[in-house]
């Protein structure tokens, strides 16, 4: 049953498709923002004033766009939204991940990507795989911690990103132990966590994005729209943390 739901988990990942160009956004997608402090990505903000912003995006499959590439995922999208916003900024966006990658599996890779890279910002997507294999909790923050100390010692900034709210995968794993240990590592670490999870749910509650109930006609659609919007707020939230929100 657990490789059935990550399978269907991941093929909802594969319909995201490049978009020629971001979709409207049904609510504000800077509702996460709010909970973010200015000032509490430095390096960030450092690396826009100084015209070149280096992004790495880990994860498992929603980093992902079709075949394996960024292009169409929400951290595609991100880095062409500031891209519009810093229109002098040379912004690079590198992806690494694999799906069904758990954040253990991650850490070798994101060892290696700091390694002499100028790595400003590491955005690490992470959680759900853990939760669907039933993996232990503690495992996901201990390894998160090490992470975010490699990362604080080249100088860059970390963003959590948690599991994306899904009800298939609620009614077959419990996800409540890894967003805590998410939240947990990012307190302890006084680093930024982007709640994914909630912003997902409040636009489905609101009924404006929910690919679970879409028409299989629709479906490809409101994934490219839920991936755009979700890197609007992604974006936004990053500028906030920044101390340049627009």
């Amino acid at each position: 049953m657990r490789r059935i739901l990550l399978a269907a988990l991941l093929l909802a990942s594969v319909a995201i498709r490049p978009a020629m160009a971001s979709p409207d956004c049904p609510f504000s997608p800077d509702i996460a923002a709010p909970t973010v402090a200015p000032g509490s990505l430095p390096h960030v903000a450092a690396a826009l004033k100084a015209s070149r912003l280096d992004i790495l995006a880990l994860g498992s499959g929603s980093v992902l766009g079709p075949n394996g590439r960024s292009e169409g995922s929400f951290a595609d999208h991100m880095a062409q939204d500031l891209r519009a916003a810093f229109p002098g900024v040379d912004i690079r966006l590198t992806v690494q991940g694999q799906r069904g990658m758990t954040a253990t599996a991650m850490l070798p890779m994101l060892i290696q990507e700091l390694d002499g890279h100028g790595i400003d910002l590491v955005i690490w997507q992470t959680g759900t795989v853990e939760a669907v294999r039933r993996l232990p909790a503690a495992e996901l923050g201990r390894t998160l911690d090490t992470g975010a100390e490699a990362v604080r010692r080249v100088g860059a900034d970390l963003v959590l990103v948690d599991p994306q709210f899904s009800r298939l995968l609620q009614s077959h794993a419990e996800l409540v132990p890894y967003r805590q240990a998410l939240d947990q590592v990012a307190r302890r670490n006084q680093i930024v966590l982007f709640h994914r999870f909630d912003l997902i749910r409040h636009w489905v509650e609101a009924g404006g994005v929910d690919l679970e109930t879409a028409r299989r006609a629709d479906r490809a659609k409101i994934a490219d729209r839920l991936s755009a919007c979700l890197g609007q707020a992604l974006a936004a939230t990053l500028l906030r943390g920044a101390g340049l929100a627009q």
